[in-house]
């Protein structure tokens, strides 16, 4: 008898097995998590088994997959996106899409933003504009702004801690998403703009007292402390949706309350 030929893994099965490397898991851990045996883990990795649509949900959904990535893997197995991607002008995400803005408005006088998946500020409301004035003047990467040489980063009086934490958090976020290009060249970028930071808990007493790590923006004479929040969908069922985040910034105390007020009736007034 002649010996029968090894399987060769399927694209779906190499991207399968990936996700499952990089999220730290056993065949059994991500059969157990996602309801199937492992025994039809093994054999979908390895190309014996052809993937049903159901399957390939339950595991998207026990290993995290984000949207954009499920689309890949279901096409991957040969099914059709089950994931709609569309722009947030069109007119079914007009409730999404208006509850942002209300958000945005809602929040005033301090600063709001809107991000997507690649750090690309995509709307802002009034009070992100005059604290950021390039925010909301057509898509631009905050990194590059944040990070980057330039007048918001001079202006950050904690920059090595807040810096650190935003690289942290872009790291996770590139770790999470597995395969995208995009999102690795910017973080290559912002790890090349981080090139000669000190690390952010070198030399500061006070660190280790903070609940978190938040801009302490200076602004003349005055140093302003802010507290950040991120506000996204968290039952999205889209891909804009699902990679979109609102970025709060609340004032830290009287002083800031009092800035952020002072400056919308400045502007306020300068309408009127």
């Amino acid at each position: 008898m002649r010996p029968a030929t090894p399987r060769r893994a399927t694209a779906f099965g190499r991207h399968l097995q990936q996700w499952r490397r990089q999220r730290g898991l056993s065949q059994l851990e991500l059969a157990l998590r996602a309801d199937v045996s492992q025994r039809h883990i093994s054999f979908l990795e390895t190309g014996r088994a052809r993937p049903r649509e159901a399957v390939v949900h339950k595991v998207a959904e026990a290993l995290a997959i984000p949207l954009r990535e499920r689309n890949m893997l279901l096409a991957a197995a040969g099914l059709a996106p089950g994931y709609p991607e569309v722009p947030l002008s069109d007119g079914a995400v007009a409730p999404f899409r208006h509850a942002i803005q209300r958000m945005l408005a809602a929040h005033e006088p301090y600063p709001a933003y809107v991000v997507n998946r690649w750090w690309e500020v995509v709307d802002a409301n009034a009070a992100g504009r005059r604290l950021f004035p390039q925010a909301g003047a057509g898509p631009i990467t905050a990194v590059n702004a944040f990070l980057g040489p330039g007048p918001l980063r001079e202006s950050i009086d904690n920059f090595p801690e807040v810096a650190w934490t935003f690289l942290r958090r872009l790291r996770s976020e590139v770790a999470s998403a597995g395969p995208d290009e995009r999102l690795r060249a910017l973080l290559e970028r912002a790890e090349t703009y981080m090139q000669g930071v000190p690390p952010g808990d070198a030399g500061d007493a006070d660190l280790g007292a903070e609940l978190a790590v938040c801009p302490r923006l200076k602004i003349g004479d005055q140093v302003i402390r802010t507290v950040s929040m991120v506000a996204r969908f968290g039952g999205a069922r889209e891909v804009t949706l699902d990679e979109l985040r609102v970025e709060l910034v609340f004032p830290g105390d009287a002083e800031a309350e009092a800035f952020f007020r002072r400056s919308a009736q400045v502007a306020h007034d300068a309408l009127g």
